[in-house]
């Protein structure tokens, strides 16, 4: 079971390595992700050198999320802002325990390498999180059609 959740791992680390792939169909790759291939680039296999990128990177996304969060609320109605403040709570609590399952073994495999899985998954979530309101500031804008 490890050796098959430690492939799977292996295999998500898999585009890291070979390109930053593009963020929120941009067609672009985001300059966090650019920096962060560098990093685990540079970091040669080193578990101390890849958490040290993963941090940096974590903390990057974590910026542009919050960005993201006050870039919407800007645009948004009073109700609208109390309903996406009560979304993004939500939200929160759900990274949170979604990030605390992967900490199971039976999910990251335990071992040296799992904080490196861990991580990869938290950062994958704010990822995620980021073009969702990026995309909902779209639609606020411009409305959806």
């Amino acid at each position: 079971m490890k050796k098959t959740v430690l492939v799977l791992s292996l295999a998500a680390f898999a585009p890291l390595a070979l390109a930053a792939e593009t963020f929120c169909d941009s067609g672009h790759p985001h300059p966090i992700d650019v920096q962060f291939e560098r990093d685990m680039d540079a970091s040669g296999g080193v578990t101390l050198d890849m958490r040290n990128a993963q941090g940096r990177a974590y903390k990057g996304w974590d910026t542009e999320l919050n960005m993201a969060y006050q870039e919407l609320m800007e645009s948004l109605a009073a109700d609208e802002q109390a309903a996406l403040k009560k979304a993004q709570l939500a939200w929160l609590k759900f990274r949170e325990a979604e990030t605390e399952f992967w900490w199971s073994e039976s999910i990251s495999g335990g071992g040296t390498l799992q904080p490196v899985i861990v991580a990869s998954h938290a950062i994958e979530l704010l990822k995620e999180r980021v073009c969702q309101l990026k995309q909902y500031k779209q639609a606020a804008d411009h409305g959806l059609s």
